[in-house]
């Protein structure tokens, strides 16, 4: 009987962790992806590494934070202001002096491409994820107007000595929120440009 119950729980121990090992991990042959799928499914970036390309390039030269180059492949998502109205669209196509994005045209029902010149481009917004300062952007103001509420329910009034609390917050929100979303004037220092990878 204890030989039998041994060699039982020996079984239902072996057929349980093979249950536990995947069996697609065997070694079965898959399809290996080219350099260009490995590219592509990086991103624009990368993809315009394939075939000699023009792309977008906004050179910055901050005095105190020094030089640098923002990159707008095709495909890429970007936001600027021209003519007088704020876009934030897909860049569809760059040339040597002007660039084109997709805008929806409802009456048409499909997206067609509108050109820019780069002297029609007033502000580029800039939109960049830095840790823990973009999302301070966020929760420190709704912090803020949480404390507030909190102590006007707790206390049944307003008191003034919340108020320093409070505008800390949101003012430093709005301050690591204007850090991480600038709005860069184009200009002699900050120049908006057109260069090609080979």
């Amino acid at each position: 009987m204890n030989r039998s119950f041994a060699r039982l729980l020996t079984i239902l121990l072996i057929s349980y962790c093979s249950f536990l090992i995947p069996h697609n991990s065997l070694a079965q042959p898959r399809d290996t992806l080219t350099t260009e799928q490995l590219l592509q499914r990086r991103g624009t970036a990368y993809s315009a590494l394939l075939r000699p390309s023009r792309y977008l390039a906004f050179d910055v030269n901050h005095a105190l934070g020094g030089f640098r180059r923002y990159r707008y492949f095709e495909g890429d998502e970007i936001h600027f202001k021209a003519r007088g109205e704020k876009y934030r669209e897909t860049l569809y196509e760059v040339t040597d002096s002007t660039f084109s994005i997709l805008v929806a045209n409802e009456v048409m029902n499909r997206d067609e491409p509108v050109s820019f010149r780069f002297d029609e481009v007033e502000k580029i917004m800039l939109h960049r994820r830095i840790p823990f300062v973009t999302a301070a952007g966020t929760l420190f103001p709704i912090a803020g107007g949480v404390y507030l509420l909190a102590d006007v329910i707790n206390n049944r009034g307003f008191y003034s000595n919340t108020l320093p609390v409070v505008g800390t917050l949101v003012l430093s929100g709005a301050l690591f929120h204007g850090i991480s979303n600038p709005h860069i004037r184009v200009n002699k220092n900050h120049r908006l440009k057109v260069l090609r990878t080979y």
